[in-house]
């Protein structure tokens, strides 16, 4: 026990016999997230190294070193830095978080306890830093001071005092995955090393909490701060799109002949300087080159700040549609060109979607029906090609993706093997669209999308059909990842609030030429031929034939064949030579060699 404690010009103590208590000190004798009113102004009559909010007056702080900005500057996170999942990506970060000498689990630590390590790291964060992510629109940015986060950290703790334990546990795990963030990216790492080295440091919740759809509005509000918390998984996770990476796929370089085509083939979020409203249009494509695209035009009607945000347009669709689109397509999709090796084509396109998300309890259900209209794929049936995706809530809380059924129309009938009908395990499961957020998935535009601002464009296709003649439209401009949508914003309009356009740089183009919001009819979840209002003729006889039944399908999925069982029967089809093609409005398999009908 320690007794007596001496500095010659800072003090001198006796500690009373008996008077020592080890353990925990009264959390009462820090309650609170703001500095109590003697400190602030007008407070006590000496205030000494207190701002007029009573905080400390920053002094002698540490200054970002060249590798601290380099990993302000870098959006892509390394390979060994992200996971498959949610929880894969927890698993490998907690891995390297291991590495400071005192690490307590997530669920070691109160919400009350994180938030004072937060306040920690607030007053010792590098504003040059955090200066960086706000100029370039970076997520990282910390949105807010002390007073901010303090304030709003009363406000949540006591919406929580009531409320499930599983919605504190939320709370708690989402601060967990801010701190990291924040200790990682806001504290230069002589502090992260020296400070912070000696004090305990939280890992990673590996749980992706979500709310309940019937949710009350004050559970609402934790999820929507928990969600703001945990966007670690936006770079980290794989369940995300990564960024593109500069290092084998660098942004096209300006052309003094065709100048800005080069931001307006492609702008990503994580470009630098930061994309405006009036970049990353894209348009029409017939190939990977920069001027292989035809541009738009782009007035700038107002900046994101001049749109408030209750005046924006909400970036999702309708829970229930049928859509037509005219675009662009390439086969094989990619993020980034140079990955996609050589065997790749593009087509313009005519396709019909159909799409069904109701809730947590329903399947979830997307078909695509598209015709490749260049001249040499009309002659396989006008180019038909169909995709289902279907999901069950058992297979979406199970992690499992469900089944995607690819229809090659032209070789429909001629045998199992041809490759007319193949089934594999969804790449990626059906997405959300709608204003329905579906247990356990991100919303595809309503989570992690940056709004751009408001823009008046031509729009193409909407006149006659024709991709040269365009409609001027004043639309809202979101951007994720290297993905861009854009809403129609005009209120006298007849689509207002509808989606309009979407566009990948190399991962397809569609401008939406109508959509209606309805529940599809049950036949296109079970049938090969539907009418899908184009009113092109199918080449056979198959109205009303069923794909699994009629035209069985071929099980190429390897890992999980059973998924496909329901169209194909259990056993895999693993050992017919095939290649798989996939694009963004149709995938198929193409035999490489003869087969046995």
């Amino acid at each position: 026990i320690i007794v007596r404690m001496w500095q010659p010009y800072n003090g001198f103590e006796v500690f009373a016999p008996g008077s020592w208590k080890d353990g925990v000190a009264d959390p009462a004798a820090f309650a609170g997230k703001t500095p109590p009113g003697e400190c602030k102004k007008g407070g006590a009559k000496i205030r000494i190294g207190c701002d007029d909010d009573g905080y400390p007056i920053k002094k002698n702080q540490t200054l970002p070193a060249a590798e601290d900005l380099k990993r302000a500057r870098t959006k892509v996170p390394r390979s060994t830095r992200k996971g498959n999942t949610f929880s894969d990506m927890a698993a490998r970060l907690n891995s390297y978080l291991k590495e400071y000498e005192n690490v307590k689990e997530c669920a070691q630590w109160t919400t009350e306890e994180l938030q004072r390590f937060q306040t920690l790291m607030l007053l010792m964060k590098s504003p040059e830093l955090d200066g960086h992510y706000d100029a370039a629109v970076d997520r990282r940015a910390l949105r807010g001071d002390e007073k901010h986060h303090g304030e709003k950290w009363e406000r949540l703790i006591k919406l929580a005092e009531h409320l499930p334990e599983e919605i504190q546990r939320m709370q708690r795990d989402g601060h967990c995955h801010e701190a990291v963030m924040w200790l990682v990216h806001h504290v230069p790492a002589a502090d992260q090393q020296g400070w912070f080295a000696r004090m305990h440091v939280p890992m990673l919740s590996p749980k992706r909490h979500t709310c309940a759809e019937d949710a009350g509005e004050e559970d609402l509000k934790l999820c929507a701060a928990y969600n703001n918390q945990v966007t670690c998984a936006d770079c980290h996770s794989g369940a995300g799109i990564p960024f593109q990476d500069p290092t084998d796929d660098p942004p096209f370089p300006d052309d003094p002949t065709h100048p800005g085509w080069n931001r307006q083939r492609r702008c990503d979020q994580n470009y630098d300087p930061p994309c405006t409203a009036c970049e990353g249009l894209g348009g029409p494509y017939w190939g990977d080159k920069m001027t292989d695209f035809q541009p738009t035009t782009c007035e700038l009607v107002k900046n994101p700040e001049e749109v408030p945000e209750a005046e924006r347009i909400a970036p999702h669709f309708p829970a229930k549609f049928i859509e037509r689109q005219y675009g662009s397509d390439r086969l094989v999709r990619v993020q980034n060109a140079p990955k996609a090796g050589k065997h790749h084509f593009y087509s313009q396109i005519r396709s019909t979607m159909w799409y069904d998300v109701g809730d947590n309890t329903s399947t979830e259900k997307l078909r695509h029906d598209t015709f490749y209209d260049d001249l040499e794929y009309t002659w396989l049936d006008h180019g038909l090609v169909s995709e289902v995706h279907l999901e069950t809530p058992e297979q979406r809380h199970g992690n499992n993706t469900g089944p995607m059924i690819s229809l090659l129309h032209g070789l429909l009938g001629l045998g199992k093997y041809l490759g007319g009908c193949t089934c594999l395990a969804d790449p990626v499961g059906v997405p959300v669209l709608g204003p329905n957020l579906i247990d356990g998935k991100y919303g595809a535009f309503t989570e992690g999308a940056v709004y751009l601002g408001r823009i008046k464009m031509g729009v193409e296709y909407l006149i006659d059909g024709s991709r040269q003649k365009r409609k001027e439209m004043v639309v809202d401009h979101y951007m994720k990842w290297f993905l861009h949508a854009w809403f129609d914003a005009d209120p006298t309009s007849p689509t207002y609030k509808m989606p309009v356009r979407f566009y990948g740089p190399y991962s397809g183009f569609a401008v939406y030429a109508s959509v209606n919001a309805t529940t599809p009819p049950p036949e296109v979840w079970t049938d090969a031929c539907v009418d899908n209002t184009w009113g092109t003729p199918d080449a056979k006889d198959c109205v009303g034939k069923k794909f699994g039944t009629d035209y069985q399908c071929m099980n190429v999925e390897k890992t999980d064949p059973a998924v496909c069982a329901p169209w194909a029967g259990s056993k895999t089809d693993e050992h017919v030579p095939r290649e798989f093609v996939v694009g963004h409005y149709g995938s198929f398999m193409v035999p490489q060699e003869e087969m046995v009908v």
